[in-house]
């Protein structure tokens, strides 16, 4: 069996204590620093082309083609990373419609499936015209948290409440 003992002596901590527990009532402070984090690792993941498991992203055709990066060719998706922060959450996301598309990965196919006919038409970045069946989108997941991510929000954690015994 290990036990710590732990004895507080109040050598003017006392109102610092006051001040750290009065401010976990309303986190959002926090909650905000959290997010500047994990919109930073969002923002890493665009430039390396990795998911927060570490995975590089598939190339995207258009990457493959003419260069560039996957996921950044007009910069929206990149720049629509917003976290909103509350009294005890933070949330990181985006409005952009074809994000959820990107992360998960997708299969497109012809609205009419019961018309053998119906395909889907594209023009490729080289200017050639395809007819094809159905289109994958392999997933290339940029929100999530990783093992970096879980330091450095220990990291914010530990810094705002050292502020308060300064």
């Amino acid at each position: 069996m290990v036990a710590l003992t732990f004895t507080l002596e109040d050598k003017g901590l006392g109102s610092s204590i006051d001040r750290a527990l009065g401010a976990t009532a309303d986190l959002t402070p926090l909650m905000e620093r959290i997010g500047a984090v994990l919109e930073a690792s969002v923002n890493e993941r665009f430039l390396t082309g990795t998911g927060p498991d570490g995975e590089a992203w598939t190339p995207s055709h258009r990457a493959r083609e003419v260069g560039g990066a996957t996921l950044v060719d007009s910069t929206r998706l990149r720049d629509s990373i917003v976290t909103e922060a509350r009294q005890r959450e933070v949330e990181i996301g985006t409005n952009v419609p074809y994000a959820a598309t990107h992360q998960f990965g997708a299969f497109i196919e012809p609205l009419d499936k019961t018309d053998a006919a119906a395909k889907l038409a594209f023009f490729l970045p080289n200017g050639q015209f395809i007819m094809v069946d159905q289109v994958e989108i392999p997933a290339r997941p940029f929100l999530g948290i990783d093992a970096r991510d879980e330091i450095e929000i220990g990291e914010t954690v530990e810094a705002w409440f050292a502020e308060f015994f300064q």
